[in-house]
């Protein structure tokens, strides 16, 4: 607790990432970002677009007016309002005495820069972080210290944002030197990284224009930004500074605002199509495009080229060439923001002040060639769907997230929770992490979920749908076995809080809770942290599969395809599984489908198949079951085999398949055909008696009937000495034989015959 207090302090994580530029572009003619080669540079603010510009002590005045009563104050000691109490960090409570050793004190400081902090500490104890006095107290002096005897620009300053962070550090090294103090280094330090914080948040306080004119979106700390209830991204932050060119950072920041207000797009898609303007801005570099008048220029086919030869820079292919689907994603993003450009080409002209965007012409609607576009794919690999042998072992070793590092484990209770959902339910990653913390309802007709009980399902457990909307109700019928780790969860959530100082009673947002800097369970457990656990997981499992390869545990997409394919395997019906799994359409469903091929395919050639006359099929059992179509004929499936009568001819045949010299089977049909040939022999045997009971005599075997029955028999005999045979043979029952077939069986001597049906294993 206290180690997290100190590493985390006041400065929550929220604001990390926020410290690019964020000032308007209007505040001057070029804004900061890579060098001309195109490369990325340090993420640094740009000092001729100073923070200061959007500061006003009106601004600030406003900021220490809308706190509560209580909470504007220049000091906090015994004064401290009850709800700051619970977010002051560990190390300042004096357990044994009950009180607070430490106050906090803004005392000396200009009354706008107290205004500034008293608001900052607000926002953080609103957000859930943990507050650290000893932090906020060396920042006050370090400040202090700077007004006092640092250079001109300090001891002026009214406000944090006077300075960059940057500035300010060396405005209190400097001051700390004339002043003989030698902690300065240290207090320079917290002063570095506290205002940089404390900026980003005052920065998105301070500005009063449209949120979309800023060149880093941060919604963690923006709260214009439009985002779902629930949103996997929603700490992201969206970096426009990389779009160097003017024309195309402003128009597209202005595109991408549209789409998330009219909801056209949501949060987790600005990403995406940033990523594709990056590429379209690299290739601006190249070429020197100075304006969005490009189609009379040569350059739509040169960005198709330049992208066909541009290298990937992170994921599977790093270093390669770009995969066919970036490609694809790439042009089509270009040309839907040309399109959309000039369809608005007016409204462009007029919000971003500058008239080339009025003279789009249509040629903008269609950029590229649909020969241009590299066809979409989307071929699932041969591993997709895990066996159950491999799900089993993942299972019974995932104990190993919740186990002590003591004791090998990686002492992470919710990852090993949340991994035992996704396996049994075949959730999204997404759609565990972000369950609500009470995601539990009760079947229709009975009582709560938790009063459910029996071996079927018991409740309804509901997740977060964050990848398609309209689908239906996100609920799912689970049994007791996930009520069970619902409810364990929730208690590991409720103490977890508690401990971070939450006020009693409060119970967290999230099912599942980010562990630092969450006091009051706000936000959820972090994908990318349950990506890494996983990770370090499969490392220590080492669990392979039949085939040899290692299973990635973090590739937890796979638990949805198993799970889908157990579903669809165990025939349940297509629509069934659709609203189970939360999708549109039944094309979609389809899709995990696929492996249902591959299974049965793997299945069926396992085994080495035989003829009613006992000899081996004179057919490759791969092209075999390419004949039968198992999935589309089921007319052609018998209970002990399989008919490969071609589709359009009709069996005249009757029951007798096993006179047929189109019947196949194999070693899976054992136990059938055993009982099958017990049950003709035993028929044979009670219609003998029958006969020698009336006629004084038993059926000669040129008998009708009873030459149809001993056929049936010695076919039967014939089939599992063959499969007996193939069995010794290959060392194996189970083992998958290849190949065009073998010679004639000899015919089995008569005792066979007699003697099977006192076989004990018939």
């Amino acid at each position: 607790m206290r180690r997290l207090a100190e590493d985390h302090a006041i400065l929550g994580k929220a604001g990390m990432k926020a410290n690019l530029a964020l000032v308007p572009a209007q505040a001057a003619g070029r804004l900061p970002g890579g060098g001309p080669d195109g490369r990325k540079t340090q993420d640094k603010r740009d000092p001729r677009l100073p923070i200061a510009d959007l500061f006003s002590e009106e601004r600030a005045r406003r900021l220490w007016d809308s706190l509560p009563d209580g909470h504007r104050r220049d000091r906090f000691d015994s004064n401290m309002p009850d709800d700051y109490r619970q977010a002051f960090a560990e190390q300042a409570i004096d357990k044994a005495r009950g009180w607070f050793t430490q106050a906090v004190s803004f005392v000396g400081l200009p009354e706008p820069m107290i205004w500034e902090l008293a608001w900052f500490v607000d926002q953080q104890v609103g957000d859930g972080y943990a507050v650290n006095p000893a932090r906020l107290n060396r920042l006050r002096r370090g400040l202090a210290l700077a007004l006092e005897h640092g250079g001109p620009p300090a001891r002026s300053a009214r406000s944090i944002t006077a300075l960059s962070n940057e500035e300010w550090a060396g405005e209190v090294r400097a001051a700390g030197v004339r002043a003989g103090l030698s902690s300065g280094e240290n207090i320079a330090t917290v002063v570095l990284h506290s205002v940089k914080h404390i900026q980003d948040r005052l920065a998105y306080a301070y500005h009063d224009g449209e949120w979309w004119r800023l060149n880093l979106w941060n919604p963690a700390l923006d709260r214009r930004i439009l985002q779902r209830d629930h949103e996997p991204s929603g700490r992201h932050v969206a970096n426009f500074v990389h779009l160097r060119a003017d024309w195309l950072r402003e128009a597209v920041k202005w595109w991408l605002s549209v789409q998330l207000s009219t909801e056209r797009y949501v949060w987790s898609s600005v990403k995406s199509r940033m990523d594709t303007m990056k590429r379209f801005q690299a290739y601006i570099d190249r070429v020197g495009c100075t304006g969005p008048l490009l189609v009379s220029s040569p350059w739509v086919r040169g960005f198709v080229d330049h992208l066909n030869g541009y290298s990937a820079l992170s994921g599977a292919d790093k270093g390669g060439r770009l995969a066919k689907n970036s490609r694809r994603s790439t042009l089509v993003a270009v040309e839907a923001f040309f399109r959309w450009m000039y369809d608005h080409r007016a409204e462009a002209a007029s919000v971003l002040g500058d008239p080339r965007w009025g003279r789009l012409d249509a040629s903008y609607s269609v950029l590229f060639r649909l020969d241009d576009k590299p066809r979409l794919t989307n071929q699932l690999p041969e591993d997709m769907a895990l066996e159950d042998e491999v799900v089993h072992r993942i299972a019974a070793g995932s104990g190993l997230l919740a186990a002590p590092k003591t004791e090998g484990g990686l002492n992470d209770r919710q990852a090993f929770h949340a991994l035992m959902l996704l396996i049994r339910t075949g959730r999204r990653m997404n759609e565990v992490l972000m369950m609500d913390f009470d995601p539990l309802l009760p079947l229709a007709g009975t009582g709560p979920a938790s009063e459910a009980d029996g071996a079927g399902f018991v409740a309804r457990l509901k997740y977060q749908q964050t990848k398609v909307t309209g689908g239906g109700p996100a609920v799912i019928p689970v049994d007791q076995e996930i009520v069970d780790i619902v409810r364990v969860q929730q208690t590991w959530a409720r103490e977890f809080i508690a401990s971070q100082g939450a006020p009693e009673g409060t119970d967290p947002v999230y099912l599942f809770v980010q562990t630092r800097q969450n006091r009051l369970g706000l936000r959820p457990y972090a994908s990318a942290t349950f990506h890494h656990r996983l990770g370090v997981l499969t490392k220590l499992m080492a669990v392979t599969d039949s085939a040899g390869r290692q299973v990635a545990v973090s590739k937890t997409h796979t638990f949805r395809h198993t799970r889908a394919t157990d579903l669809i395997n165990a025939g349940v019906p297509v629509h069934v599984v659709m609203r189970y799994l939360g999708h549109l359409s039944p094309t979609m469903t389809m899709h995990y489908a696929k492996t249902l091929s591959t299974t049965a395919e793997r299945e069926f050639l396992r085994y080495k198949k035989v003829t009613a006359d006992g000899r081996t099929a004179g057919i490759e059992p791969s092209d075999l079951y390419d004949m039968l179509h198992l999935d589309q004929r089921a007319d052609r499936v018998l209970p002990n085999g399989w008919c490969m009568l071609p589709p359009r001819q009709v069996c005249s045949k009757g029951n007798a398949c096993l006179t047929c010299d189109k019947f196949v089977t194999d070693a899976s049909h054992r136990d059938d055909l055993r009982h099958q040939l017990a049950q003709t022999e035993a028929l044979i045997a009670h219609r003998q008696a029958q006969f020698t009971a009336r006629h004084g005599e038993p059926m000669r075997e040129d008998n009708i009937w009873l030459g149809g029955r001993l056929a049936e028999s010695r076919a039967l005999t014939k089939v599992l000495v063959a499969l007996d045979q193939v069995a010794v043979r290959e060392h194996s029952r189970f083992r998958a034989v290849r190949g065009a077939g073998t010679a004639d069986r000899p015919e089995p001597p008569p005792s066979v015959t007699r003697n099977r049906s006192h076989d004990p294993l018939a």
